[in-house]
């Protein structure tokens, strides 16, 4: 016969029912924090990837703008390009010498020559280029919050000649200067930097310039007056010409060279290698083919119909170093093109006419023919070098002065800058 249970034993089970409950309940509870907290710990940590490729990303773009910078023409104080009065990004804060090569920061201290930020309202990047002796200064470029990117430009010198370091960092706030702090500031302001360090080489605009004034690979044929050529310079050993073939109508007196020098060794004609018809002299003083050269990220291109004077000497203002016509090319302008300070290189793939009275301070390539009238009697020439890739024609007075400032400008100090293959370093803290 089974008896009931008393009320003594039921309250007991419903004691330890209520101890299980509540046991489980803090294990559940235990369970929910520990995932709560692995929940926080990964979205910090998807925060500080979601920032550091952020920064990453905002110092690629910085070292892709600077070379395109270094490429470009003329800009203003936001780094705009300008038709006039503007001022090369390179030649705002590189000191290039020609002399021998050697690329050094104008600012003379490691601060940012120029920084951006990224302006999300109009899709792009809101920058600042001031002048290199102008005090660097931090106001926001742009309003944004802790994710809008920025990044800083450094240039400094670097161990060899032709070569400069550039230093970017990455920030993921607007203002880069944030990002600049102590690691221990980074950290608190949770902040996300990058610093990129890239090796760039400056590519020559003219790899070997001619040691005289005037190359042709075929003859000359002149007329007049007479074409005349000097050089003055003795380390060049007075050379004024280098011709495939022959000169019809020379005028000794139209010579001028170092004294004492022979006259076989200032016009050589029928050059053995120039006369050869498959000798290329385009490459083997301008480095490259003709088919590769305009890919010089500094060339630009310029179109004209007729008269190419007035299209080329607004390119110069521009801020244009090295120039190319496609095809045949006509300066019948007196204007003067280019200084000795800072030449000009026009490249045409086809024939060069040159009539009346002008100046060019640079170097005058003609990958076909030249012909060069001027019955003006006024003063025509080209201060630098020629260059023909067939025959050359004169009819009238011209002259030609080598200028060993503009071939030291040509090779040493004009050119195209890149990225050196293995050259590239980057850091999760600014150098």
């Amino acid at each position: 016969m089974k008896t009931a249970p008393t009320a003594v034993s039921a309250r007991q089970r419903g004691a330890a029912t209520i101890v299980i409950v509540m046991a489980l309940f803090l294990v559940m509870a235990l369970l929910a924090a520990y995932a709560n907290r692995s929940l926080l710990f990964e979205q910090r940590m998807a925060g500080s990837y979601a920032r550091a490729s952020l920064s990453q990303e905002a110092a690629e773009a910085g070292v892709e703008w600077t070379l395109a910078q270094l490429n470009s023409t003329g800009v203003d104080a936001a780094c705009m390009p300008v038709a006039t009065d503007g001022k090369r990004f390179v030649d705002r804060y590189l000191v290039v010498n020609a002399a021998d090569r050697s690329i050094s920061s104008a600012t003379g201290d490691p601060k940012f020559v120029a920084d951006c930020a990224r302006d999300v309202g109009n899709g792009g990047w809101a920058c600042r280029c001031p002048a290199a002796d102008a005090a660097y200064t931090s106001p926001p470029l742009i309003g944004g919050d802790d994710l809008t990117p920025s990044f800083g430009v450094r240039m400094e010198s670097a161990d060899r000649g032709g070569t400069v370091m550039l230093k970017v960092l990455g920030c993921t706030s607007s203002v880069v200067s944030n990002c600049s702090a102590t690691m221990a500031e980074v950290s608190k302001n949770q902040l996300a930097l990058t610093s990129l360090s890239v090796r760039l080489a400056l590519v020559s605009a003219v790899r070997t310039p001619p040691a005289a004034p005037l190359i042709v690979k075929g003859g000359i044929r002149s007329t007049g007056a007479g074409l005349g050529l000097h050089n003055s310079d003795a380390r060049s050993a007075g050379q004024l010409a280098s011709m495939g073939g022959d000169w019809v109508g020379m005028v000794d007196s139209r010579l001028e060279s170092v004294p004492g020098t022979a006259s076989s060794l200032m016009v050589g004609r029928n050059d053995g290698v120039l006369g050869k018809a498959d000798t290329d002299v385009f490459k083997m003083f301008m480095g490259t083919s003709l088919a590769r050269y305009p890919q010089h990220p500094a060339l630009r291109t310029v179109t004209c119909g007729g008269d190419c004077s007035e299209a080329i000497d607004e390119a110069y203002k521009a801020g244009q170093r090295i120039l190319w016509v496609e095809g045949d090319l006509a300066l019948a302008s007196n204007k003067v093109l280019g200084t000795l300070a800072d030449p000009l290189l026009i490249v045409a793939k086809g024939d060069v006419a040159l009539a009346g009275p002008l100046q060019i301070n640079g170097m005058l390539v003609a990958n076909g023919a030249l012909r060069w009238d001027n019955d003006s009697g006024m003063p025509s020439v080209v201060n630098g070098i020629v260059l023909v890739g067939a025959g050359m024609e004169t009819v009238g007075r011209m002259d030609i002065v080598y200028q060993q400032t503009v071939a030291d400008q040509l090779r040493n100090r004009m050119g195209s800058y890149v990225r050196i293959p293995g050259g590239w370093l980057d850091s999760d803290s600014p150098k």
